[in-house]
């Protein structure tokens, strides 16, 4: 096996880990997205059930009581008011007595009042009384169809009454409108409760036992999902560690260099709060910033000593290679952030486009800061590294220049801190804090 495949398996077995610690939070997922699932679909079935089940209760008892007043009064003629008013009387007595009714209103098609009629029985007195005293807060709209209007309500005692109020039609003549109040006996509401509470509860244990019946097959189904998520994403992460390795081959620095730039660039940008995606772009960049030196010969990548001018334009080249290599991958592509414009200057005298100030993506200040930075403390085929004096020194004069002053003093701040703790480590400790943090962002 050659170094570039040792390499690669190398990534693979350590991202392979990462997923399969992932992996072992799909069950807890699961049952968290299941359970309020089923909280959710418990709570608008009740709902619906208890809303269906009043608007049946209502209409049942406003369609019984229409029917018999109906039944009647359909023998009267053309309009009450022509109607023999003593008749009419007993005939509303026999219905106030079969149907339970406290009151009874009849209005001619002018929706003018001729006739109200109270219960005379003594068991509704009291009831009667609390109608009366209620009744300025019942509505008495007149219906604008054809339709029967109820009004479920409650007075103070729990007594429970129904209010209809519908028009009445003869041969297609509107006669004029009847309004009753109905009192609704105990032991009606109480079965109707109870209704409610029985349909409630065999729905709920149906949902229930229906739940665990197809649990396991959208379980499975739900983690063959997430394993194809997991594998999908896995296989990007791979392709920018590749592609770093890759660089690897030709720059015997650059490998530890992109562990090392990727650790200060994210530690760097957590300390000054920057949001959550950026910092996942930033990883990418960091990872990504030098994959265009693929395309730079090793003649001048690896040259001992400094480029005169035509190579030093071949090298510059690597910024525009390195946009082309991830153009066209929506997963890389928000990379191009950090590799076109990590060479650029804040004064605007950088490359390719000379791009100056915030308008620069601030992924590429932070990054064009902690790059310069390791590459003045790292060895190089062309120098010995500098001190972390030196190197702070040297950093500070490109303040507003090179780089964006406010990140230089924020990152200097940070800066001893971030040096000591990340040079001492070896090459598998850079790693394994790495994959940590890729973990963190990509991958929880």
């Amino acid at each position: 096996m050659n170094k570039k495949e040792s390499m690669f398996y190398i990534g693979l077995n350590r991202l392979k880990s990462i997923v399969d610690i992932k992996s072992n939070n799909i069950v807890s997922s699961f049952f968290k997205r299941a359970l309020f699932s089923l909280v959710f679909i418990s709570i608008i079935s009740t709902i619906s059930i208890i809303h269906f089940l009043q608007y049946n209760f209502y209409t049942s008892l406003a369609d019984d009581i229409k029917v018999n007043v109906d039944e009647r009064l359909s023998k009267y003629g053309k309009d009450f008011k022509s109607s023999n008013k003593e008749l009419l009387k007993e005939d509303v007595e026999i219905l106030m007595k079969q149907l339970g009714l406290v009151v009874i209103e009849i209005y001619d098609d002018k929706k003018e009042k001729f006739f109200k009629f109270t219960s005379a029985e003594e068991k509704f007195a009291d009831k009667l009384e609390l109608v009366q005293a209620n009744y300025k807060n019942i509505g008495h709209n007149f219906p604008t169809s054809k339709k029967i209007s109820y009004n479920f309500f409650e007075v103070p005692g729990k007594h429970n009454f129904m209010q209809i109020f519908y028009p009445i039609y003869k041969s297609n003549n509107l006669l004029g409108y009847i309004e009753v109040i109905s009192y609704i006996e105990p032991i009606v509401v109480k079965r109707f409760k109870q209704s409610i509470l029985t349909t409630i509860v065999t729905v709920s244990v149906t949902i229930f036992i229906f739940s665990l019946l197809i649990f396991p097959l959208v379980y499975f189904a739900y983690k063959k999902l997430n394993a194809h998520r997991l594998e999908l994403l896995s296989s990007n992460i791979m392709t920018i560690n590749t592609l770093g390795n890759a660089i690897a081959l030709r720059d015997s620095d650059t490998n530890e260099h992109n562990y090392r730039v990727t650790l200060y660039a994210i530690k760097f940008a957590r300390s000054i709060n920057l949001d959550y995606e950026s910092i996942k772009v930033l990883i990418k960049g960091a990872f990504l910033h030098d994959v265009g030196k693929i395309g730079i010969s090793d003649n001048i990548l690896l040259k001992n000593g400094s480029l005169n001018e035509e190579e030093f334009e071949i090298m510059r080249s690597h910024v525009v290679k390195g946009v082309e290599l991830v153009k066209g991958d929506s997963w890389l592509e928000d990379a191009k952030d950090v590799i076109l414009y990590h060479h650029e200057r804040y004064d605007g005298s950088g490359y390719p486009n000379g791009v100056k100030g915030k308008e620069i993506p601030i992924v590429a200040r932070i990054f064009a800061i902690v790059d310069v930075f390791d590459a003045l403390t790292s060895k190089r085929p062309y120098k010995e590294p500098f001190s972390y004096e030196k190197s702070i020194e040297i950093l500070r004069d490109g303040y507003n220049s090179h780089f964006d002053g406010e990140l230089l003093n924020n990152f200097i701040e940070i800066s001893h801190k971030l040096y000591n703790d990340t040079r001492l480590k070896q090459k598998e400790e850079l790693k394994k804090e790495l994959e940590g943090l890729i973990k963190k962002y990509f991958l929880e």
